[in-house]
């Protein structure tokens, strides 16, 4: 699995650089014009790979499960995040190295005098800031999820459009059938990932929905819900994996939601989905009823086990609802019996909202684990461990022998335990590369 996904990872990531710096052969090749200042190409160079990457955006982050299996969707998300940036500054230099070359391009910034192609360059340049600007401050805009995730998807798109469009009106650099046919195949995977991703997928999602079969209360104000596809046909997914819901809506809605898959892998009939009420949509999902139709898009996700099948000793961590891709491990785990040894350690506020603490216990009678609570605010009479997890309890339940390559360590929670964990993960022996976390920063 691991040598499959290392191979893939370097196949697709030798076609990112290509398609990403095949632009900039509109410049090496073909004729050259001697009078042309070397700044000027520069400056064209940088924009055409600020403009393949923001072209290829709509690609990675179309959700493409080839794309996402050898990396994970979190470590693809990030990518597109950063990248994206990345792209930003690079556009940004063409005009900024124009007005280096030569002054009398400042004219060009009054949009109403400028030439058609001229205009069009401008206006992508705007609607580029703001998709990048809105995208980095959304949180702190206090923007809902949905609503920039519709706007984006539109801002973005005509973006870029405008941008094909500034380059075929320029005409400088199409002006060989070669160099045209490459902006048109550019042109024509962007219409197409966009025609996949807002029309054809979701028509795909529609006509396979899941029926609710069970809402149920769990501690700790977290519902469970159990679903089965519509279909008939099994479901397959990695413990460990998450996936998209849609719920009182259509996939066209862009209302969708990413919460981990809570039930085992081996049950390949029904899937569950334990969520917190954490916000308006999670709020009311004790409000489905038996028989609702809702949407799911998945698996996806490579915080999982099955990654990981010569891992002889599993360290598996869980914070708050970060339980839920850790119960769907041990719920395989335990239907597969396998018996390989396992320490859990879960962090919680308080001893009563403990979500799953009942099966867990029963989960202690089928698998080779040892339990460790460690509780922030305990009850008086807490025999157990209290405050926050640290390298000091870590050691205290882990022998040395577990710190070596025989044992992975998952870990999901909240982002500030998850940072706490990690360092003290390290400072109990642990090498970076042998903890997996699982974080919705794309969300």
């Amino acid at each position: 699995m691991k040598t499959k996904n290392l191979l893939s990872g370097i196949l697709l990531a030798a076609l990112y650089a290509i398609l990403i710096l095949t632009p900039v052969l509109v410049l090496l090749l073909g004729p050259k014009l001697t009078s042309r200042p070397s700044l000027l190409d520069l400056s064209v160079s940088l924009a055409f790979v600020g403009l393949a990457i923001m072209a290829l955006q709509f690609v990675n982050s179309g959700r493409l499960k080839f794309l996402n299996a050898p990396f994970g969707t979190d470590l693809v998300y990030h990518f597109h995040r950063q990248i994206g940036i990345a792209a930003f500054l690079l556009v940004f230099a063409h005009p900024i190295l124009l007005f280096i070359l030569d002054s009398r391009y400042l004219r060009y910034l009054n949009i109403f005098t400028a030439p058609l192609a001229v205009k069009f360059g401008l206006l992508a340049v705007l609607l580029l800031v703001a998709v990048v600007w809105v995208a980095e401050y959304r949180q702190k805009l206090k923007i809902p999820y949905w609503f920039w995730k519709f706007w984006h998807g539109i801002l973005a798109t005509v973006m870029v459009s405008m941008a094909l469009i500034h380059i075929f009106l320029t005409g400088n650099y199409v002006s060989q059938p070669w160099k045209k046919e490459l902006w048109i195949g550019y042109s024509v995977l962007f219409i197409g990932m966009l025609l996949y991703t807002r029309v054809i997928y979701p028509l795909k999602l529609m006509r396979t929905p899941f029926t609710v079969t069970e809402v149920k209360k769990e501690r700790g104000d977290i519902w469970t819900i159990s679903m089965n596809p519509s279909d008939g046909k099994e479901i397959h997914f990695q413990p460990g994996q998450f996936a998209w819901l849609t719920a009182w809506k259509t996939p066209f809605s862009d209302s969708e939601h990413p919460f981990s898959i809570v039930s085992s892998a081996e049950n390949t009939g029904s899937l569950q989905m334990s969520i917190k009420n954490l916000g308006p949509f999670t709020a009311k999902i004790q409000n489905l009823k038996i028989n609702d139709k809702v949407y799911l898009d998945g698996p996806y996700g490579s915080f999982s086990i099955d990654r990981y099948p010569q891992a002889k000793k599993l360290v598996l961590i869980p914070g708050g609802i970060g339980v839920t891709p850790i119960m769907s491990m041990l719920r395989t785990l335990a239907d597969r019996g396998d018996q390989r040894p396992l320490k859990i350690f879960y962090a919680y506020q308080t001893w009563d909202a403990v979500t799953f603490r009942e099966e867990l216990e029963d989960l202690r009678q089928r698998l080779n684990m040892e339990l460790v609570y460690v509780i922030e605010k305990p009850p008086q009479d807490w025999q157990g461990e209290s405050g926050f997890l640290n390298s000091a309890i870590l050691k205290k339940y882990i022998p040395e022998d577990w710190m070596g390559d025989d044992t992975e360590v998952f870990l999901c929670g909240p982002t500030p335990m998850m940072n706490a964990v990690e360092k003290a993960l390290q400072q109990a022996g642990f090498s970076e590369k042998k903890v997996h976390t699982e974080r919705y920063s794309f969300a």
